[in-house]
């Protein structure tokens, strides 16, 4: 959609370079679904997967790998769990047997780390955003990142 956006704004702007901005995008989208194929295949062994996230920040890329977000080790955005939240989610982790719990690289991992090493799941970093680390330079790598680290951490379990 942002693309597409993009390569309509720039050849309103510029007319002369339509033809060179519509061929950029076709690139793009073509490039996008061979990609989402790649993904796709990566991530399909894992559908129905529960996991749990930092808080609701992932919801797209649960949707589309078809995982199920099963709680969040912070209730509300921007305040701490309580211990008695953060006993929830080592309740609900271990009864429900969910591998992974995913953070981002900006919050502090105190908590899901101590949640992660009671509970034998896996602390993910996912990054949310293009240049979290130098090896992500673009949004294919940054998919690649994310899914090959979820990936990763499947590896073994059930």
């Amino acid at each position: 959609v942002i693309a597409r956006a993009i390569a309509r704004k720039l050849s309103e702007l510029d007319p002369a370079g339509k033809a060179e901005y519509e061929k950029g995008l076709a690139a793009f989208e073509a490039s996008l679904t061979e990609k989402e194929k790649e993904w796709d295949a990566k991530m399909a062994p894992y559908a129905g997967t529960k996991v749990v996230t930092f808080h609701d920040s992932w919801p797209n890329f649960a949707k589309r790998f078809k995982l199920v977000v099963a709680g969040h080790v912070e209730p509300k955005p921007g305040i701490p769990p309580s211990p008695s939240h953060t006993l929830e989610i080592i309740n609900l982790i271990q009864s429900q047997k969910i591998p992974v719990i995913i953070v981002e690289p900006y919050f502090d991992s105190k908590t899901p780390k101590s949640i992660a090493d009671k509970t034998g799941a896996a602390m993910l970093t996912f990054y949310p955003s293009v240049g979290g680390v130098p090896e992500i330079k673009d949004y294919f790598s940054l998919f690649d990142k994310d899914v090959d680290t979820f990936v990763a951490a499947m590896k073994g379990r059930k």
